[in-house]
């Protein structure tokens, strides 16, 4: 059973705490300042182009993977993120830990644990995924192009028996993605603005979490948009939104979406924080609730 921590009916996980503060700890260092930034041949790209670290460890927003690469190598760079993220809704919680590596602003390797917590019955669910990706063409600011990404996850559960009672056909999966994602730096207000655009192709039931397909198989290709402008340097609010297959009769799964505000003190570290939609879920509707998120940067 999970260690917690509550305070005014706030039910906290002291495992995301520790491995928060470890972050807070490992960046609190002197290469915190802007100077070494400035220096150091792995922060190369305009803080903030880098996004943050998505639920599957991937690099992007929150929700969804981005067409940007995790961290802020260039070309001939290497890059590294770690994180650590929670949400919190109703009748739900997902703790989620990892980090990736970026080679070369070409290639992208990830991996996370996911930790789905059902409070009613106090159980836990738990996921391992891996992702790689890989930048095909463009740049996200200074190409004519877009920049396009394609990327695979893969996920396995480390806990099976709730999938497969609701229906999944495997415990395990693959799906893959396409992403697209332009930035102007003169966008809406003047600011820099950005846009990204994902075409997913899989059948994860409730991103992996209730295992891949199921006796209702739904349509594999599904969409996902997210926006995010900048307020000044630091700071980023935007939104995602994104299509779910619906493979389970038993269960009915709908799509989510979230309002998020990031920000970038520097280019070692990243919060953000969300409100998050999730819709239904296992049966329990209107699923809605916070979402926190720690980056540092490698």
């Amino acid at each position: 059973m999970k260690q917690t921590l509550s305070a005014a009916g706030f039910r906290i996980d002291t495992k995301t705490v520790s491995l928060c503060m470890a972050v807070v700890m490992m960046t609190a260092l002197p290469g915190l300042t802007v100077a070494d930034e400035e220096q150091n041949p792995r922060f190369g790209k305009i803080k903030g182009t880098g996004g943050v670290s998505s639920i599957s460890g991937v690099g992007g927003g929150g929700l969804t993977p981005w067409a940007t690469l995790s961290s802020y190598a260039e070309a001939g760079q290497l890059g590294g993120t770690v994180f650590a993220s929670q949400a919190r809704v109703d009748d739900y919680q997902l703790d989620i830990y990892g980090g990736s590596f970026n080679f070369h602003d070409k290639v992208e390797v990830s991996y996370v644990r996911q930790d789905f917590l059902i409070e009613a019955a106090d159980l836990n669910i738990r996921q391992d995924k891996i992702g790689l990706r890989y930048k095909v063409a463009g740049d996200v600011i200074y190409d004519r192009l877009p920049q396009i990404t394609v990327g695979v996850e893969h996920g396995e559960l480390r806990d099976e028996a709730v999938a497969l009672s609701v229906g999944a056909r495997e415990t395990r999966g693959t799906v893959y993605t396409i992403s697209m994602a332009r930035a102007w730096i003169n966008g809406i207000g003047h600011r820099t603005t950005l846009l990204n655009v994902n075409l997913r192709y899989g059948d994860s039931n409730q991103f992996g979490i209730l295992g891949y397909g199921g006796d209702d198989a739904d349509t594999r290709v599904n969409v996902e948009v997210a926006g995010a402008m900048f307020l000044n340097r630091s700071v980023a609010v935007g939104f995602e939104w994104r299509q779910k297959p619906d493979n389970l009769s038993a269960l009915k799964e709908e799509n989510a979406h979230d309002l998020f505000v990031a920000y970038f003190p520097n280019k070692r570290l990243s919060f953000t924080a969300a409100w998050v939609d999730l819709g239904e879920i296992a049966g329990a509707p209107d699923q809605r609730g916070v979402y926190f998120s720690l980056q540092a940067n490698l």
